[in-house]
């Protein structure tokens, strides 16, 4: 008995004891990496919507005369657009004093995923110089 007595070792329940408390900090870093992953794959999203909406705000009044409506189309499988130009005259001085026209520019880049739609919108005021009277003809 007496050279059982110097030998000390873990119980079975401080060993079942230390497995759950593993199993619980192993499944708490799994979510967190989880979260994180996801969070990550958001903020992609959010930053390829924005760049879409920059490119395409950038390219109303360049490639065709600004007028009122709304246009929308699809980007690629994922991503679709909504763009809408309205006159703008909030604090706006007369325009056949200044010869300018104001336009409010409106893109929405929107996408749907395993949560509701969403979507970036970017707004701007462009202006246009008026048609000198009697250019028409």
């Amino acid at each position: 008995m007496s050279g059982r007595s110097g030998q000390r070792g873990f119980s079975l329940l401080e060993v079942l004891v230390a497995f759950a408390i593993l199993s619980i900090s192993l499944g708490v870093l799994l979510q967190v990496f989880a979260t994180g992953l996801r969070n990550a794959g958001v903020a992609d999203d959010y930053t390829q919507a924005t760049l879409y909406a920059e490119s395409i705000l950038a390219a109303y009044g360049r490639e065709a005369p600004l007028s009122e409506g709304v246009r929308a189309g699809p980007i690629n499988d994922r991503f679709s657009w909504r763009g809408a130009v309205s006159t703008y005259a909030e604090n706006i001085p007369d325009p056949e004093k200044t010869r300018m026209r104001a336009w409010r520019v409106s893109v929405e880049v929107f996408w749907g995923g395993p949560t509701p739609t969403r979507s970036v919108v970017l707004e701007t005021v462009r202006l246009t110089p008026l048609e000198a009277p009697g250019a028409r003809g």
